[in-house]
């Protein structure tokens, strides 16, 4: 059949059709295997399947075609009577929504020239991140061993950028600030190539590397474990981001708050707390000297001029704002910004972009989101505290506060990096309950 397709004049689009049939069937029977990918693929937003005008990441590739497969098996184990769907397939429906809806009425302001754009804005990536990112990983992982497999291939990824970190360190790729930052791969620049692309991913896995040290039993692998994510946090101080720093103390904050209170007293008494400040130093020396640099203060009042524009959309739209997906096209019309910077960036921070492109309508059901998830998360961290699930949410709770404190100040609201973790957490607070449930009702 190959053969015989290869002398066709659609060879190739009957062989990609052949081989999506063939991932669908198999995603059909191991959808985890598909979420593993999607996982090990979500920090690398610019390594993309390009065809003729189209151009998507192979991490939303995946995706698409394990939700595909698992809406086909489900329907189908729907109708056989098998399996109920319900709105508990879809944690947060609600709040998400009403976002959707804020997103659609903001096209009302769009003009005719950006019209169709901001409608493909609204599927990809809006719902497509709420469908992909967070519904398949409560639907896929149905017992704790798949969710702990994610876990570990999770770390693995980990270690793999953690090395693309030291990479840049010991041979940087640019000229400048010497920092962790991605490097190219094969002539490809699968992360971009700013150092925030790293940073974020380090933020939300070194809380779910402490998960599998606090459970391994094992005393080699824990220490692999701890070693593994002390070099994560490591490299991550070496990004020198800032967002980063914000989001690594946020999580140690609450780290030392609910699991380590009492030991955290003994720690400043001891000698080991100022070490550790001593070797921290030239690490905040190098922040300090960024700070106040000609480029980071060229970006911080780019950032503030950015800021501006988002609030002058406002403005003019306070409703349901200027439209979805417009704010890079309305600063590119902004004459003394391009003169001034060159090119159109995007806003920095969620708050800004749903602000200034869905009004305060959509800036608050986007916020509703994120309350939803912190809410249901800390809920559940207190509800079993005193059981064994309690590091398992503690942890997950960490990557959820770690993503959106981050995202303050970032520019992936909308992607993979920063929904994919919010979906492994809810899965692991779906698991909790359910297998809380079982025993409570045994």
């Amino acid at each position: 059949m190959i053969l015989i397709v290869a002398n066709s004049d659609y060879s190739y689009i009957i062989l990609a059709s052949l081989c999506l049939a063939l991932l669908l069937v198999f995603f059909w029977f191991y959808p985890q295997i598909g979420l593993y990918a999607v996982i090990i693929l979500y920090p690398f937003n610019f390594w993309e399947f390009v065809y003729s005008d189209i151009n998507v990441s192979w991490c939303d590739m995946v995706a698409l075609a394990l939700f595909i497969s698992w809406l086909a098996k489900t329907l189908y184990l729907h109708y056989s009577g098998k399996q109920e769907i319900s709105l508990k397939n879809f944690p947060g429906w609600f709040f998400m929504l009403l976002f959707t809806i804020a997103s659609a009425l903001s096209l009302m302001d769009v003009g005719r020239d950006n019209f169709w754009l901001s409608v493909k804005f609204l599927v990809r990536p809006i719902i497509f991140f709420y469908l992909m990112f967070i519904v398949l990983p409560v639907n896929i992982f149905d017992n704790f061993k798949k969710l702990f497999i994610a876990l570990k291939v999770s770390f693995g990824l980990g270690l793999g950028l953690a090395f693309i970190g030291i990479w840049s360190i010991l041979f940087p790729p640019f000229p400048g600030i010497l920092r962790a930052m991605p490097v190219a791969i094969l002539g490809i620049w699968p992360l971009g190539t700013n150092q925030n692309a790293l940073a974020e991913c380090f933020v939300v896995l070194i809380p779910i590397g402490l998960i599998l040290f606090w459970y391994e039993k094992d005393v080699l692998m824990k220490n692999i474990y701890l070693l593994g994510t002390l070099i994560m946090v490591g490299v991550n101080l070496l990004t020198l981001s800032r967002a980063a720093w914000l989001a690594m103390v946020t999580e140690l904050f609450l780290l030392l708050v609910w699991r380590y209170k009492d030991s955290a007293k003994r720690l400043f008494t001891n000698y080991v707390f100022y070490i550790i400040l001593l070797l921290l130093g030239p690490i905040v020396y190098l922040m300090y000297d960024l700070a106040t640099s000609n480029v980071m203060v060229s970006s911080n009042i780019s950032r503030f001029k950015l800021i501006e524009i988002s609030l002058n959309m406002f403005k003019q739209y306070p409703l349901f704002g200027a439209g979805i997906g417009t704010f890079v096209s309305y600063v590119s019309q902004t004459s003394w910004f391009i003169l001034e910077y060159g090119v159109a960036f995007d806003a920095h921070g969620f708050i800004f972009k749903t602000l200034a492109e869905s009004g305060i309508f959509g800036m608050a059901s986007f916020i509703l989101i994120l309350i939803y998830i912190l809410y249901v998360m800390f809920l559940g961290y207190q509800r079993y505290n005193k059981t064994s699930y309690a590091l398992l949410l503690l942890g997950m709770v960490l990557v959820v506060v770690g993503g959106i404190v981050f995202q303050l100040f970032s520019t992936d609201y909308y992607m993979a990096r920063f929904w994919l973790p919010m979906g492994l957490a809810l899965a692991s607070l779906s698991l909790v309950n359910k297998n809380f449930n079982i025993n409570k009702k045994i």
